[in-house]
């Protein structure tokens, strides 16, 4: 009688695997974070915080509200284009020659703002936009190297950001508002009996996790300071809170034939059969923005300014599987603060302008979280815009070309993929701004 097949896993190897996977969830935050929710602002670097003069003042600083005088919407939106995504294996897994490449998908964040003056010193504010909005995808993903730790990550936001401004004096006005959000996730992965970290590691499984915009939602608030003392110089500072989400979601395992019945029997009574609820919470960080400007002869706008992230705060993460006994997983984090410096060059001529910017911005996410599902470093970030305005109406256009530092993870990567990742991005923003 033939001897039967053995398979070297245990009994828990798939759902913990499961779990570790999962845990990437909160890498979106951090390295997918982008302001780009203003066509004026992107033009000047996102150094706004201190001009903070269009209807997008209240994602920026609402209390540049205080300022705008008439019933005003703006629509508009950025298109975020991935222009290189390359990864290169090094010594150990995936070894040296290995080439993988992002899949380069457009994202598109919309945005909305509505400003209503209630009386000659109070105006009412709505932003509608998307914070969080972006993804990593790989091509080729049933083959890609690192696809037992992802092949797709995807995030989405909605954001309502109710907002209500006072201008105090005819130099300093104030803002306060409340940011509900909305959010998603969706993560794709294969599981590899064994070891995966090998080059003959078979695909076993598929693992899909899933949650719904309208399950998963949380409370924040926002509020601003803008202080002109002169009408050529301003000061403005903005805060966003900290806003904590919790997630309901399902797992789905689909299992992947190998053709050897007896092994594919083996894989299927260990792997959790359909689909499981999941749970987690993901705390999207505070952040203080801190800005100058000032006009120049000739109509020309220089602004500057510092904007930190709380990342400290997000300390661990806990996953949760309310069917699965002993599945659940407490995963420590090493996230730091980060800082981003920002400048921007506005120049008038008549109803024209033209814009010009620079920021860096420093990553939170330390080396050894870094992998297929996130891999962010300090960025550098050059912007150009135009704009025309009038009384009632005006149309700003920007783009913005991003370049992220080189990446190397050499024995330095919780996932066991090590290699050098190389990025860059490009970002097309509109507005269209209509007073009455």
């Amino acid at each position: 009688m033939a001897r039967p097949l053995r398979v070297r896993f245990r009994s828990v190897s798939v759902p913990l695997a499961i779990l570790f996977f999962l845990t990437a969830v909160p890498a979106f935050p951090s390295g997918f974070q982008l302001n780009t929710q203003g066509a004026r602002a992107m033009g000047m670097g996102l150094a706004f915080t201190a001009v903070a003069n269009d209807p997008s003042a209240i994602f920026f600083n609402p209390a540049g509200l205080g300022w705008q005088k008439h019933f005003e919407t703006e629509v508009g939106g950025s298109f975020i284009t991935k222009t290189k995504g390359d990864f290169t294996g090094d010594i150990f897994y995936p070894g040296i020659g290995a080439s993988e490449r992002e899949h380069k998908t457009t994202f598109v964040l919309p945005t909305l703002y509505v400003v209503a003056p209630l009386t000659s010193e109070i105006n009412f504010g709505l932003g509608i936009f998307s914070p969080y909005g972006l993804g990593f995808r790989w091509d080729n993903a049933e083959t890609f190297s690192g696809r037992f730790i992802a092949q797709n990550a995807v995030i989405q936001s909605v954001d309502l950001n109710p907002v209500l401004s006072f201008q105090a004096t005819p130099a300093i006005a104030i803002a306060v508002g409340a940011d509900y959000r909305f959010s998603k996730v969706q993560l794709e992965r294969n599981q590899a009996a064994i070891n995966p970290f090998t080059n003959s590691a078979v695909d076993v499984a598929h693992i899909k996790l899933n949650s719904e915009l309208k399950d998963n939602h949380g409370w924040g608030w926002n509020a601003g300071v803008l202080v002109r003392p002169i009408p050529q110089l301003s000061f403005g500072a903005a805060y966003r809170s900290k806003i904590k989400v919790d997630y309901d979601g399902t797992a789905k395992f689909e299992q992947r034939l190998t053709g050897n019945a007896q092994f594919d029997g083996i894989v299927a009574s260990q792997l959790p059969q359909g689909s499981h609820p999941v749970t987690t919470s993901i705390e999207f960080p505070g952040s203080l923005n801190l800005g100058a400007a000032i006009t120049l002869p000739g109509q020309l706008t220089v602004s500057g300014e510092a904007d930190w992230t709380e990342w400290t705060k997000f300390q661990s993460l806990d996953i949760l599987f309310p069917d699965l006994t002993g599945r659940d997983l407490h995963r420590p984090t090493d996230w730091k603060n980060s800082w981003a410096y920002r400048g921007g060059l506005e120049k008038k001529f008549s109803n024209f302008a033209v814009r010009a910017g620079y920021y860096r911005d420093k990553t939170p996410q330390p080396v050894e979280d870094a992998g297929p599902i996130l891999a962010d470093n300090d960025r550098d970030a050059y912007s150009l815009g135009f704009g025309y305005d009038t009384e009632r109406w005006g149309v700003d256009v920007s783009d913005l070309y991003i370049k992220f530092k080189r990446l190397d993870t050499a024995g330095r990567s919780h996932d066991n993929f090590f290699g050098q990742y190389r990025e860059s991005a490009n970002v097309f923003a509109f507005s269209l701004r209509v007073s009455f």
